[in-house]
């Protein structure tokens, strides 16, 4: 079958109101913001606008509530060049997230609304979809539709990357279906029951010892990324790229993105993990999930400079 698309995601979107401040402000304070933007967010929408904005195939999934902000979801989508071919507008309302980020010690606070939502359910996945396309992307926001379009993927043979930031009820199933989990850090040590862990390879070990995939990446924000890779057999570690940090929202969702359609066109491991990882930091220069988002030609003139340094 002629593949459609080169990543097809399922998952998290949202709209993001971003406040920059210089100090956290405390309770019942008053305070000025340095910068307030708002932009597209979730991880799975951030991270096809990643696969768009590197020049990528890509489709986005699922459904969209009918409110304020449906206008600005979809066209944010379509102008980063995700289709929204397959993306339904039903009754209900958008999830929203205040993300106030504090520039002095690079941290950012999250506070998420998501009530009356949309369903996007296993009835609601396109499975001629599915399988056009080369790499599924999916996380745990519409678990079911997650599920059955892991299913789906892997009985036709499609690598299905799985974004495991959080818990939910369904979460071993889908990982079950995954061929390539990419976890962060913190999913990672509670998943293991620790508080933290020095050694990266260490850690990865231990989590794969519970999340069964052949292939396992966790990212692990200033101090890379490692990958047990090919069940067990390989280890590849990957230091974090030095850039002057503004923002580390939506860091994980580029990452993902980057690393779905990397895989989606062949790259060697090593290759897909370094180029991920570098788009990741790259984003984190700018505030917000979209903004700094690299183009594919962005990405090489980065890596070009950082390795002749």
């Amino acid at each position: 079958m002629e593949k459609k698309f080169d990543v097809l995601g399922i998952g998290s979107y949202c709209i993001d109101y971003l406040c920059s401040v210089s100090a956290y402000p405390t309770e019942d304070e008053k305070l000025k913001a340095d910068d307030i933007d708002v932009q597209g967010g979730g991880n799975i929408a951030t991270a096809c606008v990643a696969v768009g904005r590197l020049g990528g195939a890509v489709c986005y999934h699922g459904s969209v509530g009918k409110d304020d902000f449906t206008e600005q979801i979809v066209s944010g989508l379509k102008k980063e060049g995700v289709s929204t071919e397959y993306v339904s507008i039903r009754e209900g309302r958008n999830p929203l997230a205040f993300v106030v980020v504090n520039t002095a010690n690079q941290s950012r606070t999250i506070i998420y609304f998501k009530e009356d939502i949309p369903r996007f359910g296993a009835d609601d996945v396109d499975p001629e979809l599915v399988r056009a396309s080369k790499v599924l992307l999916i996380d745990f926001y519409h678990e079911e539709a997650s599920l059955a379009a892991s299913r789906i993927a892997r009985e036709a043979g499609v690598p299905v990357v799985v974004d495991a930031e959080k818990d939910s009820p369904l979460a071993e199933d889908i990982l079950a279906n995954a061929t390539h989990v990419v976890a962060s850090q913190r999913y990672a040590l509670r998943v293991i029951g620790k508080d933290s862990a020095a050694d990266k390879r260490e850690l990865v070990e231990q989590f794969a010892q519970t999340v069964k995939s052949p292939n396992i990446t966790v990212t692990l924000g200033k101090r890379g990324a490692v990958s047990l890779l090919k069940n067990g057999r390989r280890t590849i570690e990957q230091d974090a790229f030095d850039v002057d940090v503004v923002d580390t929202t939506g860091a994980g969702d580029v990452f993902h993105g980057a690393y779905a359609l990397f895989l989606a066109q062949g790259y060697p491991d090593e290759t897909i993990l370094r180029r991920a990882s570098a788009c990741a930091a790259m984003k984190c220069r700018e505030t917000g999930g979209r903004k700094g988002i690299p183009t594919q030609d962005e990405l090489n003139g980065f890596l070009k400079d950082y390795e002749e340094r």
